[in-house]
Order: structure tokens, then sequence, then C-alpha cells
């Protein structure tokens, strides 16, 4: 007698409500390119030398990007980009 009282409910517990598919939207394309070595200039030795000045002065620190260049049949590391970055020491 009581597991008929009792298999209602069990059949209620399994039962849910129906779950609705949220859709997204689909990607947004972005405006990028891959730049490749050959496209990237060298920074000037006057630009790198500006660029970590302007660093200082804010009270931040200098990080250069470089990028592998071949000269002359040898592999050198070529200043890109001089960015600021926060100090660890404040």
């Amino acid at each position: 007698m009581k597991a008929l009282a009792v298999i209602p409910f069990m059949l209620a517990a399994c039962s849910s409500t129906p779950q609705y598919i949220v859709q997204q939207p689909p990607p947004v394309e972005q405006n990028t390119a891959l730049v490749v070595d050959r496209e990237i200039s060298m920074l000037s030795r006057n630009e790198v030398i500006n660029g970590v000045k302007e660093c200082e002065e804010s009270g931040l620190r200098p990080v250069m990007i470089t990028a592998r260049r071949r000269i002359n049949g040898f592999l050198s590391t070529a200043p890109v980009d001089v960015t600021c970055a926060p100090r660890y020491d404040k």
C-alpha cells in the first residue's frame, strides 16, 4: 500500500520545466590583421631613447618589444616598440 502512495510522488519529481535554448548572437568580425615580420619597421635609436625617457619621466618602466631579423645572414633582435608598464617597487 505504501508503494502505491509513493509512485505519484516519484513521477512528479521526474517531471521538470522545459528548458529554453538561448541563442547567442553571431560572432562579430573584427578588423584585425596579422602583421608579418617583413611589414614591421624597426625603430631608430632616437625613437627608442625618446620612448624610454617618456616612460621614466612619467614614473613608469619602459618595456622593449623586439622582433628577430635576419641581417647579413645572422639573426639579430631589432626594437619594434617601446611601451610603458607599472613599476614593481612602488
